[in-house]
């Protein structure tokens, strides 16, 4: 049964409403204005009851707000025989106001870890929305986001965009197939991403091309950071199934050291990366900054 404690409250305080009438004593409020403000009270926290049964998914935000809205209940209902009753059995002095108190901290108390699920909800949402959900690397989108304040920045961008494309991929998938293609993609990434510092941004930029910007790093030191993940790479062996293959990956790079628009950057970089592949691929060319 869906609503069994909601229907229960609900019908305890029919019972009692009944057993009220019962023992007599009973009269039309006087005070038509109070009795319409307790009433709708009630109603409110009647509907709150019901409605958050949505959230039973989520029971240590749930119990508390069913709680806490199921004191209020009470509350609104004691106040409401009261207006009827004039000897209510349950007129206990101050009674209803610890069941007020009672219901406002569970609902405090619920909100606030309703919060928390919401902020929880969210901060995984945009995780999913920046995440290429075949590497686990960052997509274009989330790339952006995290250099766009350092191309704000008065000094503009210091460091090196290194784009990377794995070799003759398209090969391994028609001879190979897509599984192991993607084992491959996988293990690229997780490969690239072991070998790079915490404040790099590396994403999966398409296909199977990867960008990675080298933060506060150029030129020498780029070369070598470039060669050393072609290295890397070159020595991998992946295998699914029974089949293995090895991969290899070229690399195009662009040196940054001053105000330029990130897309300008990117391209340039892209330009590097097809003289890669026309001087034969497995290797690094760098964009000086002159048409390659």
């Amino acid at each position: 049964m869906k609503y069994i404690a909601q229907h229960s409250i609900v019908l305890l305080s029919i019972v009692m409403f009944l057993y009220n009438i019962y023992l007599g004593n009973g009269s039309w409020p006087t005070d038509t204005v109070e009795f319409i403000a307790e009433f709708t009270m009630l109603l409110a926290c009647l509907a709150v009851m019901y409605y958050i049964r949505q959230l039973r998914p989520y029971p240590d935000v749930y119990w508390l707000m069913l709680s806490g809205s199921a004191f209020y209940y009470i509350y609104a209902f004691m106040d409401i025989l009261e207006e009827f009753f004039i000897n209510s059995t349950v007129g206990i002095t101050n009674i209803d106001d610890y069941i007020q108190t009672i219901g406002f901290v569970l609902l405090c108390v619920g909100i606030h870890n309703w919060i928390v699920l919401h902020r929880s909800f969210i901060q995984k949402l945009e995780l999913k929305a920046e995440t290429d959900h075949l590497t686990g690397l960052f997509n274009r989108h989330a790339f952006f986001k995290r250099m766009n304040p350092k191309s704000k920045q008065e000094e503009g961008i210091q460091g090196a965009f290194l784009i990377m494309d794995i070799d003759h991929f398209k090969a391994v998938n028609d001879t190979y197939g897509h599984t192991l293609g993607d084992v491959v993609l996988q293990g690229v990434a997780q490969e690239l991403k072991s070998h790079i510092r915490a404040n790099d941004i590396l994403a999966r930029w398409g296909g199977e091309e990867f960008l990675l910007y080298l933060n506060d790093v150029m030129n020498e030191e780029a070369l070598v950071t470039a060669e050393s993940l072609r290295k890397f790479i070159e020595q991998l062996v992946f295998q699914y199934e029974g089949e293995s293959v090895q991969c290899t990956i070229s690399i195009g790079i662009y040196n940054v050291n001053s105000s330029i628009r990130l897309d300008t950057a990117i391209d340039r970089a892209d330009k590097a990366l097809y003289k890669a592949k026309s001087k034969g691929r497995n290797c690094v060319v760098v964009n000086s900054g002159v048409i390659i």
